[in-house]
Parts: C-alpha cells; structure tokens; sequence
C-alpha cells in the first residue's frame, strides 16, 4: 500500500511523511523477499516530490546502493551530498555519477584528491562504464577535467612514493642478507591512466614537478609502438633509475638496478639508437658492475645457472665495455652443456622439431646470441666456441633469426661438425618402431645415455619411455630413478621386482614399506637398482 501511495501523483505533502515511514525498514532491516525491492521502486518517485530535508536524508540513508543511479537521474542535488557521504564512501562510482553535473565539480575535484592510488583508476572505469539504457551508438567518455584530475593526483601520490624511496631502504646493512629494496611505485594502476592520454605526455615528461614519474610510467607502462621519439627522448634521464645509485648493498641493488635497466632496453630496442640515452646507459652500466663487484670470480662461481644467463643478457643490452662482455662470455661458456633427445609427441605439427623442441634447455646458446648481438664484443670470442656446442645448439643459431645476429647465423651455417658434434640427436620410438631394430635395449640405452646428466621433467619423459616400452629390459630399469619407477601404475614394473627380491623375507618388505612411507623416498637421485641393491642388503 506504501508503495503505491508513493507513486501517486495525488498524495498531498502533508502525507508524504506518513508514507515514507511506512516505507522505511524498522530497526531490524527490511524482511527478506520482497520488501526491500517494492522501497528501491518506489524511490524515484519520492525524491521527485519530497523536499523536507530530515525525510530525505532518511531516505539517502536507506538506500546506498542506490544513490549513484539517483545522482545519474539528477534526482540528488548539492544539498543532498552531506547526507550521502555519511552513509557511503567515496568510489568511483559515485565519484563518476558527481562528475556528470557541473555543479559538483569543486567538489569531485576535492574528493578525488582524497584518493588512493588503487582507487583511482576505477573512477575513469565507472565513468566510460555502459548503463541500461545507454545509447549504445555513443559510448561514454569521461570528462576531460576527471581524467586530468585523476591523474594529477595519482602522479602526485606516486611522486611522493619516489622521493622517499631511498630513505625507507637507508640503514638496509642492518636488515640482513635478504634484503631487498623496497618501496619502489607500482604505477601500474596510474599508468594505466596516463596510457589513455597520449596527448598528454610529452607536456607531462617535461614537467618540473611531476616529469621524472610521468617517464618512469612511460617507460614502464607504455608500448614502445605507442611512444613517439621525442616522448621517449624524454623519458632518459628516468631510464636509468637514478635513484638507485646510492642504495646500500650495492652487491644486491645494483644488480637489481641493471635488470630492470636491461628490461626497459628490451621493451624499447630504440633507446640504443637515441645519442642521448647511449652514455648515460653505458656509464651506469659499468657503474653498477663496478660498484655492485657483479663480475668477481668469487661471486661469479657461486651464482646459480639462471643468474649467470640472466646477468649476460643484461649485460649483452647495456655494457660497452669489452673486457666486462669478454669475462661475461667466458663464464657463460662454461655452463652446462644442455642435452639434446627428439620427443614425438601427438601435438607436434608438420616438419622437424624445432631446436627449441630438442634441447633440454637453451640456456647457454641464448647468452651466447645475446652477448653476440652487442657490437663491442670481439666475435672471435663467440665464434670459437662453435667447436664445443651440442649440435642442436648450432642448429639453434641457425633457426631464429631475431635472437641471433646475421654474422653469427652465418658463421652457424658454414661450420663444419667437429667429431662429437656428428652424432645424431637420440630420437624416442614407439615400440612398433623398435620392432624393426636390431637391438631395441641398445637403442634405448643410447636415450639414457643422453639425458644421464640432466633432470627435471624433459629427463622423465625419457624414463617414463623406457618403462612404458615392452622392449624394456631389466638392466635398463634399474637406471631409472627409483621414485619414477615406484610411482609408475601403469605397468606393474616395481611390483613385480619388489616380490622377487622381497621374496618371503620379512625385514625386506618391512624396509620397503618404511623407505616408501619416507617423505624422501631414499636420495632423490638414486636409482632403482641402488634401491633395489638398498633392500636387499637389509639383514633378515
């Protein structure tokens, strides 16, 4: 009946009171069901007619959810903004509804200043955001004063952020040796923002107060395709992080530092070619290698593979300096060498595997491109060690024509196989395949032979071949890893070994029940003949 009553234009004022208590909930809220539904019904007609101000705050205060749908509708006006703000906060919805009439400008303009960081975006989202009855011929913009608002505040919060980052990470010795800086602006949310703005950016990268943010964000947030080059000119001087340079741990920070360094190369290959980025980026790279003593024997030995890899490329993007990329290239020479096994598999597509596809990782080769891409290199150095890499290695330069320089594709292509790189790459066969072999258990030896000094999932696929196949033989499964073998069901391989060793020895099968409740299942690395032997030693 309340409901009905609102909706009538012929209710007179003074009962307008009556039927808005009638439609409020009582103390413990609106019944479920229907209730609170027939009150959001109604509520545009009230706020048409009722102009008491205590009836209407009840009603703003009723309604929440509610409220930017009715600011939209221009059925809330300034006076009503005191009564929304102490029942709602301020998001980027209501912020979005304020911001479509001019009368509450000053005040979003207020609001938005009181934002954070992460809050900020969502005020553009919810502005641009399609409503029911939209005209969907035209979708909505938000309000070029909104955008420059929002971004001011978020270049300004993010500001803030930089200019303190070198005091929150000071006395950073005594924090220990896991460290790491902290502190440094995730712009992400803000630079999504200034991506919309491109109009903007140059003014905003010259700025005195907000410029060294905005190229950061640039530099960080922006496709290299989307920058012109005189906003990436002036995005240098944030280009090499500046305020890192004086951090302590230079041995942790400054390594940092050139990574991300090396990163904004990547995603902008024309900063190299710019004459104002080329010193400064040279000079800081050796600073850091200098300072941070990225090059000593002793930290060099014990870093681990990926790091050393991570450290050439870096390198092979920043330095100038040829003793650093000759030492760096000597280190990268001595990594692992990778192996090499073609993997069949029902998903390959047409023609040969890729190198990629064959390698168990390309670790070595790719430093090796990288570092050969950087013209202050002696090529000999590089081109030297064609002798010592695995055969898919060199297939490897000859195939990808963006990671590796045409010299060096070249030198690939015309090098003739030492003795050791003639050797085929071990191809994995199915057991049809192996029918027609002389001596299948040879054939799978050599798989095993290939893949004895790596680990990680391309070695298993190996082992769980020679399980799988019917020519395996037992010599060959005691090679396997013990853990493969004991958690292989598809085939009853382990099962079958354990009841002849085991036999009718208790104190055997008791030592294998206890080695398989182990978390570690023995060694990791011991096979299933050391296993076996292991078991069998047990005394009865």
């Amino acid at each position: 009946m309340w409901a009905r009553l609102a909706q009538r234009e012929d209710v007179p004022e003074a009962g307008l009171a009556a039927v808005v208590d009638g439609l409020l909930p009582g103390d413990e809220g609106f019944l479920p069901g229907w209730q609170e539904d027939v009150f959001q019904e109604a509520l545009p007609g009230l706020f048409g007619r009722v102009g008491e101000r205590e009836l209407r705050d009840r009603l703003i205060v009723a309604s929440p959810r509610r409220i930017p749908e009715l600011i939209r509708q221009g059925l809330l006006g300034p006076l009503d903004v005191p009564a929304v703000l102490r029942c709602r906060p301020v998001d980027g919805e209501l912020l979005a509804a304020l911001a479509l009439h001019e009368a509450h400008r000053d005040l979003v303009l207020g609001l938005v200043g009181s934002l954070g960081h992460q809050d900020l975006f969502e005020v553009v989202l919810a502005a641009e955001r399609l409503r029911p009855g939209s005209d969907l011929s035209r979708l909505p913009v938000a309000p070029e004063w909104l955008v420059d608002a929002v971004l001011r505040r978020g270049l300004g919060l993010m500001a803030a952020k930089l200019g303190a980052f070198a005091s929150v990470n000071s006395g950073a010795r005594a924090k220990g040796r896991y460290w790491q800086p902290s502190g440094w602006p995730s712009w992400n949310t803000v630079g999504m923002v200034l991506e919309r703005c491109p109009d903007r950016w140059l003014e905003l990268a010259r700025d005195e107060t907000l410029g060294r943010v905005a190229q950061h964000m640039l530099l960080d947030c922006v496709k290299t395709e989307e920058l012109p080059d005189e906003v990436l000119a002036a995005c240098v001087p944030a280009l090499v992080l500046p305020e890192w340079a004086d951090l302590p741990m230079p041995g942790k920070s400054q390594r940092l530092r050139l990574q991300n360094i090396a990163r904004r190369v990547n995603l902008h290959p024309r900063l190299k070619e710019l004459a104002t980025a080329t010193a400064p980026l040279r000079e800081t790279a050796a600073y850091c290698v200098r300072t941070g003593g990225l090059l000593h024997t002793r930290k060099l030995r014990d870093l681990p593979l990926h790091e050393v890899v991570s450290l050439a490329h870096d390198l092979a993007l920043t330095s100038n300096d040829a003793k650093t990329l000759a030492k760096v290239c000597e280190v990268v020479a001595q990594l692992p060498r990778p192996t090499a096994v073609e993997r069949p598999s029902p998903y390959d597509g047409p023609g040969a595997p890729t190198p990629k596809g064959l390698l168990s990782d390309d670790n070595r080769v790719s430093a090796l491109a990288a570092l050969a891409c950087n013209p202050y290199l002696d090529r000999r150095l590089v081109s030297g060690l064609l002798a010592h890499l695995h055969p898919a290695e060199i297939r490897w330069l000859r195939a990808y024509d963006d990671a590796v320089p045409a010299w060096l594709k070249d030198a690939a292509a015309q090098h003739k196989p030492s003795p050791t790189q003639q050797q085929e790459v071990p191809r994995l066969l199915t057991d049809e395949e192996l029918d027609s072999r002389e001596d299948p258990e040879a054939v799978m030896q050599s798989w095993l032979d290939a893949v004895k000094e790596h680990r990680g999932s391309f070695f298993d696929q190996v082992e769980y071949a020679v399980l799988g196949s019917r020519h395996r033989t037992e010599a060959l499964v005691r090679q396997v890893r013990a853990h493969i073998v004991l958690s292989y069901y598809e085939q009853p391989v382990a099962a079958d070994v354990l009841v002849r060793v085991c036999g009718d020895d208790p104190a055997r099968w008791h030592a294998v029940a206890e080695a398989l409740g182990s978390k570690a299942l023995g060694r990791f690395d011991e096979t299933f003949g050391q296993f076996i032997d292991r078991m069998a030693a047990q005394p009865a």
